[in-house]
C-alpha cells in the first residue's frame, strides 16, 4: 500500500513537470510572435533619414530658343578643270592650307603651247598681209584722186575713172578682209594663252583644301571637279526655324553654339533668315555666323544652338536633382515638420544646373535635395544643415 502510494505521487509530479514545460514553450512562442510583429513598426516609427535641403530662390534666366544645327563654311570654292588635258602634278592635298591664287593642279600644257605658237605665227602673217593691203589701198586711193582730177578737166575718159574706182573698192575690201583675219588671229592667240594659263589650276580663295578627286596622269575633261577649298576662318551654324518661333528671331541676335564633344561654347550672331519657308518642311533656314580662328568648328559638324531672344528675367528655380519625374508629372519633397511631403510642380526650361519652376513652389520655401529617389511621402526626416548648426 505504501509503495503504491509513492508510485502514484511520482506519476502525478511527472505530469505536472510536463505541463509546466508546455506552458513555458507556449509563452515563449507568443512573446516571439509578438516581438516579430511589433519590431518593424517600432523601427519604422523610430528611424529618421538625414537629408540635405536648399532654400528656393529666384535666378536670372536668359530667354532662349534651342535648336540643333549643322556647321557650314561661309565661303567655299569648287575647283574644276577648265580645259582638257592630262594631270602633270598635284600640288596640295586634303586638309592643307592654301592661299588665294595658289596652284593646286598642273596639267600638261605642251599641246596648248604649240597651239599658241601657231596662233602667234598666224598673227604675224596677218599683220604682214594687212600692211601690204593697206599700201595697195593708199596707191589705189591716190590713183583714183588723180584720175578724178583729170576727168573733171575733161582730160580722161569715163572708163578710166571707173576702172580707178573699182580698183579703190577692191583695195578697201582687201584691207577690211586683212583686218578681220588679223582680229581672228589675235583672238586665237588670246584663246591659246587662256588655255595655257588654265592648265595651271589655282584656288580663287584662301582656305583649306578638301574633297580631293584628282591624281597624276588622270585625263581631265572641262568641268571635272578636283578639289573644294573652304574658308573656315568664320563659319555658319545653319538651323531651321519653325513658323511659331520666326517672330521671336531677328538678325543681330546673339547665339551660343556648342558641340557635344568638347562642350566649348562659341558666340555667334544671327546673320541671315530666309524669308521663304522650305516647301516640304515649312521651316525657315537661318544662318548664324561664328568666328572660328582656332578652326575648331568643321563643316558638317552637328552643334547645339541657343538663340538669345530677349533680356534676362528672374524666375523661381531649383537644382535639377531636387525634381522627380514620373509618368510626365514632376514632384519635389518639402519638409512638413519632421516628415517629407511630396509636392507637385510645373517645370519650365532647364538652364545651367537649374530647372525653372512655373508653379507649385515659392521663393523662400525649403526643398529636400538628397535621397529624393528613395523618399516616400510621410517618411520621417531630419535636416542635415540644421543638425550641423
Amino acid at each position: 500500500m505504501v509503495i503504491n502510494g509513492i508510485r502514484s505521487r511520482l506519476e502525478n509530479n511527472t505530469w505536472i513537470k510536463w505541463g509546466v514545460v508546455v506552458v513555458l514553450i507556449a509563452v515563449v512562442c507568443i512573446l516571439v510572435k509578438s516581438h516579430s510583429k511589433t519590431t518593424p513598426s517600432n523601427i519604422s516609427e523610430n528611424s529618421s533619414k538625414t537629408v540635405n535641403f536648399a532654400i528656393v530662390k529666384t535666378e536670372s534666366k536668359q530667354p532662349t530658343l534651342h535648336y540643333t544645327g549643322t556647321i557650314e563654311a561661309v565661303q567655299e570654292a569648287v575647283i574644276t578643270a577648265k580645259v582638257a588635258g592630262r594631270v602633270a602634278q598635284v600640288m596640295t592635298d586634303n586638309g592643307r592650307a592654301v592661299s588665294s591664287g595658289q596652284t593646286l593642279v598642273l596639267q600638261d600644257d605642251r599641246d596648248y603651247r604649240n597651239a599658241l605658237a601657231v596662233a602667234q605665227v598666224s598673227v604675224a602673217k596677218s599683220q604682214a598681209a594687212l600692211a601690204k593691203n593697206q599700201a595697195s589701198l593708199e596707191q589705189a586711193r591716190s590713183d583714183y584722186n588723180r584720175y578724178k582730177q583729170l576727168f573733171d578737166n575733161h582730160a580722161l575718159a569715163q572708163k578710166s575713172l571707173d576702172d580707178a574706182q573699182n580698183a579703190l573698192t577692191i583695195a578697201e575690201a582687201n584691207v577690211a578682209s586683212a583686218e578681220s583675219d588679223l582680229l581672228s588671229a589675235n583672238t586665237a592667240v588670246s584663246n591659246a594663252q587662256d588655255s595655257v594659263r588654265d592648265t595651271n589650276i589655282t584656288s580663287p580663295i584662301a582656305g583649306l583644301a578638301s574633297d580631293r578627286n584628282v591624281k597624276v596622269g588622270q585625263y581631265l575633261s572641262p568641268g571635272t571637279q578636283l578639289f573644294k577649298v573652304v574658308d573656315t576662318s568664320s563659319v555658319y551654324a545653319v538651323v531651321n526655324i519653325s513658323e511659331d518661333d520666326l517672330a521671336s528671331i531677328e538678325p543681330g541676335m546673339i547665339a551660343d553654339v556648342s558641340t557635344n564633344d568638347s562642350g566649348k561654347v562659341f558666340e555667334g550672331t544671327v546673320e541671315q533668315i530666309n524669308p521663304v519657308a522650305d516647301s516640304s518642311a515649312r521651316v525657315f533656314k537661318t544662318k548664324i555666323r561664328i568666328p572660328n580662328g582656332e578652326q575648331l568648328l568643321k563643316p558638317g559638324m552637328f552643334v547645339n544652338v541657343q538663340i538669345k531672344t530677349g533680356a534676362p528675367v528672374e524666375v523661381i528655380a531649383v537644382p535639377q536633382n531636387a525634381v522627380i519625374s514620373q509618368y510626365g508629372l514632376y514632384n519635389v519633397f518639402v519638409p512638413d515638420g519632421d516628415r517629407a511631403k511630396s509636392t507637385s510642380v510645373q517645370v519650365g526650361e532647364v538652364f545651367g544646373q537649374s530647372v525653372e519652376i512655373k508653379s507649385g513652389l515659392q521663393a523662400g520655401q525649403i526643398i529636400i535635395l538628397s535621397d529624393v529617389a528613395t523618399l516616400k511621402d510621410g517618411d520621417q526626416i531630419s535636416l542635415l544643415n540644421e543638425q550641423e548648426e
